[in-house]
């Protein structure tokens, strides 16, 4: 049987449209990191202000002095933390090129969390009536500064990804947004309980 050059054509087109509609869906499952390490974000209460703990000559009393650290500090831990989740319950596993990732909420507690951070800078400017106290205290909270900044920075990278929708084109960036994200939380999360553990030393002498 002689079959016409048309229909041929036709069947061809046919079986490569097939072909097409079977190819699956792109994804990248990968072992996700839920943020949420076995080690937690300690916090802080305040120190009732007794009658004594008033400041001389603008410095801070002992009990001053940590409260207004430990105000601003369970402030930034807390809307970290929160972003941490969010992350977690908005990005799939797996992420595939088809996709909806709506990053409005992350983008929200993004700004929420770099601006409680950017006010850290004026508790350097804080004076205490301790020298000791207010030198421990500084060099941990540098330190704590540092980790959520480069934590904040990974989740904006992570955000820039995601909002432009540039995984639908390329998968290879997730895992390593992924990993990133993680590690700078958990340095984070470090950084954060070891300046807990200086501000009660300074509470628990008073």
């Amino acid at each position: 049987m002689i079959i016409n050059s048309t229909i041929l054509n036709t069947i061809n087109k046919l079986m490569h449209a097939c072909q097409k509609i079977l190819v699956p869906v792109k994804e990248f499952r990968y072992n996700r990191n839920t943020l949420t390490p076995s080690m937690k974000i300690r916090a802080l209460l305040f120190l009732p202000l007794l009658l004594a703990s008033c400041s001389i000559f603008g410095k801070l009393s002992e009990v001053e002095y940590n409260n207004k650290i430990v105000e601003r500090m369970n402030l930034v831990s807390t809307t970290i933390e929160e972003s941490a989740t969010l992350y977690h319950e908005t990005v799939p596993n797996p992420v595939r090129e088809n996709s909806e990732i709506e990053v409005t909420q992350m983008n929200l507690s993004y700004a929420e969390a770099s601006k409680a951070l950017d006010e850290v800078e004026n508790l350097l400017l804080l004076e205490s009536r301790n020298i000791e106290q207010q030198n421990s205290v500084q060099t941990e909270l540098k330190t704590y500064q540092s980790a959520a900044s480069e934590y904040l920075s990974s989740y904006k990278e992570m955000l820039a990804y995601y909002e432009s929708g540039a995984f639908k084109e390329d998968l290879d960036p997730v895992e390593s947004l992924d990993e990133e994200l993680h590690t700078n939380y958990t340095t984070f999360i470090q950084a954060n309980n070891d300046f807990v553990d200086v501000l009660e030393s300074h509470m628990s002498s008073n």
